[in-house]
Parts: C-alpha cells; structure tokens; sequence
C-alpha cells in the first residue's frame, strides 16, 4: 500500500517491519510499516490481511500478492480473468470483464 493511500484511511496504526523488499529494478528498500490484520472484502467474504506501507509512487494503492490469496482461498485465472473462492457454502466468482 502506498504511504498516500495510508494516510487517507485515517492513518491506522502500524508497526515495524522486518522485511526487506525489492523492486523489479533491483532497487532494495525497507517498507514504511506495516498494517496487521487489515480487513479486506471481496464478493461479500471479509478476510484480514498483512499490508506493507511503502513510501514510493506506485500505480495502484494497494497491491494484494499471494498471502491474499491464500487468505481467500482463492483460485485465480489470467487467461479469463477471472476469481473464485468459496463463501458460505457456495463458490463465489468475481468476473472482471462483467
């Protein structure tokens, strides 16, 4: 998440954290912070997450990785871009392109 984009959620408190990230232009920097248990919902399922706030410009403002997913338990397609997971007995399907 960027730095931006924390603070216009009325800045919710963060901590330290201990990992060290990299950009895919080899540039290594520490995170600003992080967000424990961030609520995250998504087709009606609420899931809390680990979010690293970063203090760079970034063309989204929150970037959800894997730890999503496997929060979600979520099976993802790029090909019809497309998710499901399962909520309440059903599986859930977010289409992009409807």
């Amino acid at each position: 998440m960027s730095l931006s984009c924390w603070q216009a959620l009325s800045s919710p408190t963060p901590h330290s954290s201990p990992t060290m990230l990299k950009a895919f232009d080899g540039h290594v920097f520490n995170p600003h912070r992080i967000l424990t248990t961030l609520p995250i919902e998504i087709g009606g399922k609420i899931v809390s997450i680990d979010v690293e706030v970063i203090d760079a410009l970034l063309d989204y403002n929150l970037l959800l990785g894997c730890t999503w997913f496997y929060t979600m338990k979520v099976v993802a397609s790029t090909v019809f871009q497309l998710l499901c997971f399962p909520h309440l007995g059903k599986v859930i399907t977010i289409n992009q392109l409807y």
